[in-house]
């Protein structure tokens, strides 16, 4: 056995001091000033603190001590809770996948069922590895998504602060500035001064018109019917649409590659994989295909019968049940449609990038030349 790499609050807990790594703090759900206030916590935190403690328990270190250790290291007080409480029901008897069952926020169903199978065969360190590959891998995803979504958006943002400022300030100095040429204005500058003019007024009304929208999709989102209608929109918008979609596909199959490797049976990975793909559509377009599965069909026929998954998806799990291999065909498919995202997210951003250049300085050059035309054409009659 390799010998256990120093790791601090290790000697601590070893010689019964109740440091801040000790098991008896992790006996206690610490939570801190900031406990209240905690960030989110996010896949790849999850992702290094399970292959963590896969590390640690290859290694031979007991499950409570890798746990505690681990408890000392994290900076997330909502992780670091949660890694407390999963300590302390580990110290009472409790299984590490009942544990971490009762934490849903920081553990998903994928953690819980592949931590669960692994104590089941004995292997627990094999399944946290592999656990937290996949955890990486869908944390990989999950940021390029976000990416190619945020790009725009906080360009779009500057744009409308940018445009505001503009309209609210330096507009009414020009306006000031004609309404003593005793001359009529172009048909571009009087637009332009009009909305300066009523600038308060459009502002007041779009930002309650913002914010009602918000507040009814996320009202209709709350619904399971209102919600995959807004998820099936979501699928159909031009490039973000395929985006989403690919990275739905690709968290589907990587999740059920795992569970069915992991030896979930298959019922139980589809319910467990509906619930990571991050679609409401998918979601219930999967809870379909499991109930006909259920109902004695092939995978295959039920996924390709949604008309959401790509012939190749239904075409590889075809192929993967006739020859038995069905982990690995649903692992070649989500490796395919990783590639595909981080392609696509290569793809969008660099084109994305001068059209939205383009058209916010369409906007802002518009206004511009819309109130030095006055000027233009004064200097044109004097001259």
């Amino acid at each position: 056995m390799k010998p256990l790499p120093r790791i601090p609050g290790l000697a601590a807990i070893r010689a019964g001091r109740p440091g801040r790594g000790s098991a008896l703090a992790v006996g206690l759900d610490i939570r801190g000033p900031g406990a209240a206030l905690a960030l989110p916590v996010r896949r790849r935190q999850v992702a290094i603190l399970v292959r963590q403690l896969a590390v640690m328990i290859g290694a031979g270190l007991p499950l409570a001590e890798s746990l505690a250790v681990l408890h000392d290291q994290q900076q997330n007080s909502r992780l670091r809770n949660a890694v407390a409480s999963v300590a302390r029901d580990v110290r009472a008897g409790s299984s590490l996948g009942s544990a971490m069952g009762r934490h849903p926020q920081v553990f998903n169903r994928l953690a819980v069922a592949m931590t669960g199978i692994g104590e089941s065969s004995g292997r627990l360190d094999d399944s946290l590895l592999r656990l937290a590959t996949e955890l990486e891998k869908a944390a990989e995803t999950a940021s390029r998504v976000r990416g190619a979504f945020a790009y725009p958006l906080v360009v779009c943002g500057i744009g409308v602060a940018v445009v505001a400022v503009i309209l609210w300030k330096v507009v009414p100095v020009f306006t000031e500035l004609y309404a003593g040429l005793d001359a009529e204005l172009p048909l571009a500058t009087r637009v332009v001064v009009s909305v300066s003019e009523s600038f308060g007024w459009w502002a007041a009304v779009a930002g309650l018109l913002a914010l009602g929208l918000a507040a009814a999709v996320w009202r209709i989102r709350r619904t399971s019917v209102g919600g995959a209608a807004v998820d099936r929109l979501v699928l159909r918008v031009p490039l973000f649409g395929r985006l989403s979609h690919r990275a739905a596909l690709a968290r589907f199959c990587r999740t059920l590659s795992a569970l069915t490797g992991a030896g979930v049976p298959l019922l139980e990975g589809l319910q467990i994989a509906r619930h990571t793909v991050g679609n409401l559509h998918l979601e219930r377009a999967v809870g379909d295909v499991r109930q006909r599965v259920a109902a004695g069909s092939s995978l295959s026929r039920p996924l390709q019968a949604t008309g959401l998954f790509p012939p190749m998806v239904h075409q590889m799990v075809a192929v993967g049940e006739r020859t038995g291999e069905l982990e690995g065909a649903l692992e070649k498919v989500a490796e395919f449609y990783e590639q595909e995202v981080t392609r696509i997210h290569a793809t969008v951003l660099p084109l994305l990038e001068p059209l939205l250049i383009v058209v916010l300085g369409a906007v802002i050059g518009g206004i511009v030349v819309a109130m030095y035309m006055p000027i233009w054409t004064l200097v044109g009659r004097l001259s």
